[in-house]
């Protein structure tokens, strides 16, 4: 992962080490200004890039945070119902792990409450937990 940092009068600064980013991110779908995938991958997984408001005129873009397609068509939808009832968004995390970083939808708040979405397979209904 990589960032850029931008303030008012449009000077940028690039970090690209570890040591210039944090452990984890949050964000929330609001905060997330593209999401895009490998070309001549299998499209399993795609990046998404991640702007955060720092505060005096100051913005930090994340970009190439990782995340599943599968975690992301799921995060779209429960954000999607949200909306329809007029509730926050969520806050989602994306974590290092080693030089990338990945969306964990499990450490998000509010935590998602897997009885509200049915198993795929008839097989997984009894692996799911709340």
């Amino acid at each position: 992962m990589w960032s850029i940092d931008t303030d008012n009068n449009g000077n940028t600064t690039y970090n690209y080490t570890q040591k210039d980013h944090p452990d984890f991110v949050e964000f929330t779908i609001d905060e997330v200004v593209r999401a895009g995938h490998d070309a001549g991958t299998a499209g399993t997984h795609w990046y998404l890039s991640i702007e955060k408001d720092l505060g005096n005129a100051r913005s930090r873009r994340y970009y190439g945070v990782g995340i599943h397609v599968d975690d992301w068509f799921t995060l779209f939808k429960r954000e999607m119902d949200r909306v329809r009832q007029g509730l926050e968004p969520t806050r989602y995390m994306a974590v290092r792990a080693r030089e990338h970083y990945w969306v964990e939808p499990t450490l998000c708040n509010p935590v998602i409450d897997s009885s509200q979405y049915t198993a795929s397979q008839k097989a997984n209904q009894k692996r799911m937990v709340a």
